[in-house]
């Protein structure tokens, strides 16, 4: 009898998942013990601010490729081929309030050079800051108080949404976005970590130290 055609390639695609997956847990394990949550969040949120207020489009997408790193080193998924397409979504939008000189005329589409830039600017905002949370949140983070509880409740759902392992399909969009709403609220709460207040290796602070001097010093600089 002959084996099931497709088989082979379906077992190694799942085993690639499956490496890839352990992988993520081990930069996740390494990027955990390394900062402190409250640290991390404080340093994620001065770059962010750097990142926000910088006005080079040149520097804005630098700093998107280093947060696209720091959260792969997080042991977050980080997929080219969706940033790309979501980027390409937000452009195209833009593009259709044409505003400034024309570039091109594709039928009636008029590509303007201020419309462009603006949506590209755009992408990259809206990219950079999803990077950044991904890379600066961490399940740990415990904030004091009610409204410090929330706000760490909504860092969890958010983490949970972002990671999720679902498909979100037009032909079946309201359906898929309640999986993705019951996954996410009935997946039981991550328990205090036993090492959430233990000491950080110093290495952590300078790495976290340094990256806020040097997105400070970048928007300086422009």
């Amino acid at each position: 009898m002959s084996p099931e055609p497709g088989r082979p390639a379906a077992a190694r695609a799942a085993a690639r998942k499956a490496r890839a997956a352990e992988a993520r847990g081990r930069r996740r394990e390494r990027w955990e013990a390394l900062f402190a949550p409250w640290a991390l969040a404080a340093a994620g949120a001065a770059v962010s601010a750097a990142f926000l207020f910088q006005p080079a489009l040149g520097s804005r997408i630098l700093m998107l490729l280093a947060f696209m790193a720091a959260a792969r080193g997080a042991g977050k998924r980080v997929s080219v081929l969706a940033t790309v397409l979501i980027s390409a979504g937000i452009v195209a939008a833009n593009l259709l309030v044409p505003v400034g000189r024309v570039l091109a005329r594709l039928g009636p589409l008029v590509l303007t050079e201020t419309a462009l830039l603006e949506g590209i600017e755009r992408a990259v905002t809206f990219e950079g800051l999803i990077y950044a949370s991904k890379a600066s949140i961490l399940p740990g983070l415990r904030l004091p108080g009610r409204f410090g509880s929330i706000v760490a409740s909504a860092f969890v759902y958010y983490e949970r949404i972002v990671e999720y392992k679902g498909r979100l399909r037009p032909a079946s969009l309201v359906a898929d976005a309640d999986e993705l709403m019951l996954r996410v609220w009935e997946e039981p709460p991550a328990g205090p970590r036993r090492d959430a207040g233990a000491r950080r290796p110093a290495r952590g602070w300078a790495l976290l130290a340094l990256a806020v001097a040097a997105a400070w010093a970048l928007l300086a600089l422009s």
